[in-house]
Order: structure tokens, then sequence, then C-alpha cells
């Protein structure tokens, strides 16, 4: 380990020793002993690795300055020395802060967290309060999670106008011809081939306000973390029209009010009843989407023979299979359940619903009045059931455990 891979290891152990101190003291103030201990136990191992860490960077920095000054007695190499010596002091600088000023202020502040004790030479104090250095509090603190797009599952049909009505081809109609005889007017087939589905495209917009400071100050690229967010709001936004369609329904073929099928189930027989009867076999594109309660219930469930229900898929989403159907799951808090009733989506979504994408723009602007910069995002959208046949609800329950009766008494 070089002397600036131990820097970087220094730092990254102080994090998670403040934080896990941190922990530790807020389960104090909570009043959770246990939990306390548990931690305590961390902090002590935390700080040991610290100490270590401490004092490995005490001894490459030692070396460093021996080979430095044995450098210096070769005049020879010294003008080349004092140069190289020079770039990596300034890259030292740049982590740490920028300056040395600054970096002794950050040093002063990490020193402060560990021991409380003040520094009156380097640590900023305001009426007797620490001041955080500018370095500790310029950067984004991004809460990572898992992203679904639920688009991929449903038909996506660009449009070029603001409403109209697209034409639905019925493949799952197709009856036969009838028989007719010799020289006979041909009849007229009981079966429309297609319906014409309106759509009518709503606009979904805003904008953030970034302040000038914080893009010149702050460690990233806020503005390409602000771009990497806007996606996600397309994403969500995009999401949360589909999961409404399937949740309320939508005006539908002649301007009435379609929705899918929506039934109850209990356990391993009822998912079964409602897959193998009445999901029709003749979709090719067969998903299963479902909430985090319902997925920690049907991962539970085993047949007669003591197979679990959920099957490996290692190119679904979830890594797992729902009597042949690719499962995705999505957070309770978006896909919500019904007191002990959680629903599941299954069914081929890209037969049943149409989404209708008219445009995205998305804006920058310099903000001159407020010193800082727009950007603007909007989404124009419809989303709409192309076929109520496609898919299914299911407000799936778990089975009640039945008490063993107990024997009469003789």
């Amino acid at each position: 380990m070089d002397l600036l891979d131990a820097k970087i290891k220094l730092k990254e152990t102080r994090s998670l020793f403040n934080e896990k101190r941190d922990e530790t003291e807020e389960a104090i103030e909570a009043g959770d002993v246990d939990k306390a201990k548990e931690l305590k136990a961390e902090v002590d191992k935390i700080r040991t690795d610290l100490d270590e860490l401490t004092t490995k960077v005490e001894e490459l920095e030692a070396d460093k300055d021996e080979d430095e000054q044995e450098e210096q007695d070769d005049e020879q190499t010294d003008e080349t020395n004092t140069n190289e010596g020079g770039e990596e002091r300034m890259e030292n600088r740049q982590i740490l802060g920028g300056n040395n000023e600054v970096s002794e202020e950050v040093r002063a502040f990490q020193n402060f967290v560990e021991t409380r004790e003040i520094d009156g030479d380097n640590l900023k104090t305001d009426s007797g309060y620490v001041v955080v250095p500018e370095e500790v509090v310029n950067n984004i603190l991004k809460i990572k999670q898992a992203e679904f797009n639920l688009d991929k599952y449903v038909n996506v049909k660009p449009v070029g106008n603001g409403a109209g009505k697209y034409p639905v081809i019925r493949e799952g109609a197709v009856q036969g011809l009838p028989t007719v005889e010799e020289l006979q007017e041909n009849p007229k087939l009981a079966v429309s081939p297609y319906f014409e589905l309106a759509y009518d495209i709503k606009t979904h917009r805003g904008f953030f306000r970034v302040s000038q400071e914080l893009i010149e100050d702050a460690a990233v690229n806020v503005l390409a973390e602000l771009n990497e967010y806007i996606g996600k709001l397309v994403a969500a936004t995009r999401n949360k029209a589909i999961l409404d369609a399937i949740e309320k329904g939508t005006q539908g073929e002649g301007g009435t009010n379609v929705k899918f099928k929506r039934v109850s189930a209990e356990g391993v027989d009822g998912i079964k009843d409602v897959l193998n009867l009445q999901v029709s076999p003749n979709y090719t594109n067969t998903v299963a989407i479902m909430n985090q309660s319902a997925y920690n219930e049907i991962d539970k469930l085993t047949d007669r023979n003591g197979r679990y229900l959920l099957q490996d898929n290692i190119s679904a989403p979830s890594g797992k299979q729902l009597l042949g159907a690719p499962v995705e799951v999505i957070s309770d808090k978006v896909l919500k359940s019904k007191a002990d009733k959680h629903p599941v989506i299954v069914g081929d979504l890209k037969s049943g619903i149409t989404l209708f994408e008219r445009s995205q723009y998305q804006a920058k602007w310099e903000d001159y009045m407020h010193f800082g910069t727009g950007v603007m995002v909007s989404v124009r959208q419809d989303c709409r059931i192309a076929d109520k046949e496609a898919a299914i609800v299911i407000d799936f329950s778990a089975p009640v455990e039945q008490e063993p009766e107990e024997p009469a008494s003789k």
C-alpha cells in the first residue's frame, strides 16, 4: 500500500468510525442496550483499524521524507526532484481540499469529530459552535436504489398529435370463415378484426433551479448528477401512468371505462387456478408483477412435494419465475397492498397496455436574476388499456394455518 492509498483508506475508515459511533449514541438514547453493545464492538474494531492506518500513514510519510532528503543530496537530480515533489504535494492538496490552509482546517475538523477537541488555530468556530469546513458539506450524498421501468413490459407507440385514434387488431378474436353455398353473396363477418383506441396526450413537466455557487463549489458535476436524476423522474412518471391504468382502468372502445379482471386467490392452489384457467395461453409475453409483500408470501409457498412455487430464472429481474412467468418485484410504497391482500399482476402487458408517447423535452438556461441555472423537463404521454383480456390482477393472501384439533376427551 503506497502513501496515497493509505490516506484514502484512512479517510474512509474515519468516515465509517464516525457513522458507527453516531449510531451507537442513537441506540443508547433510544434505550436499545443490545444494539448499542453490538455497535460498540464494531466501533472498537474500527478504532483499532484506524490506529493501524494512522501508524501506517506516518511510517509512509517518514519514508517519503527520507527519500526526498537522499534525493536532495544529489545536485544533479535536485531540480527534477523539486518538480516531482511539487506535483505530488499539489496532488495531496487537491485530495484534501485545494490548498494547505484549507487542508489543515479539514484535518482539524476530522480530529474534532473523533475527539471533540478544538484546535483553535485551524478549526473555525462561530459563537462557540464548530463551523463545518466547506469541503465536507459540498459533496452530494446519493442514496442508491434499484430502478424499475415498467415501460419495457408494455407496448410503447410514438404518436404525432396531441389526440387521435389508433387501430388495435383483435388477433385472439379469430373465429374462422363460415360455409357459403355456390354463388351466394359473401356474408358479413360477425367479429370486426380491429377497433379504434382513442388517446389524449397529457403533459407532465417541472423545473429545477440550481445556484451557481453549488455548480462551482460542489465536489461533483452537479448538472450531470441532475440529468441522471431527471432520467429517473421520467421513468417514475411512466411507471405511475402504467400502474394507474392497471389499478383504475382507462377509457377504451366506445369511450367506456375498461379494466383488467380482478380476482382473489389464496395459497398455492389459488394462484394455480387463476394462472391455469383465467390467463389465456394465447398470449406470449406473460409476466408477473408483484409488490414486496406478495413476493415475500409467495416465495415461502411450497407444493405438496415440498417444491417452492417460485423457481429460479436468471433472465427475470428478480431472478425468479412464477409458473413460467418472469417475476418483477415493486416496492410496497408504489404498488400498495390492501389489508392482508397483496396485488399480483399477471399477463401479457405488451398486448394489454399501450403507452402513447408524444414527446420528451429537456431544456437548460442561465437564470441571471437568481445567479443560477434552470433545468426543465417535460413528458407528454397517455396510457390506455388496449386488451382487457390480456392480463389479470390477483389479490393474493397467504393461506391461513389451521390449528390442530384437540382430541376429544373420553
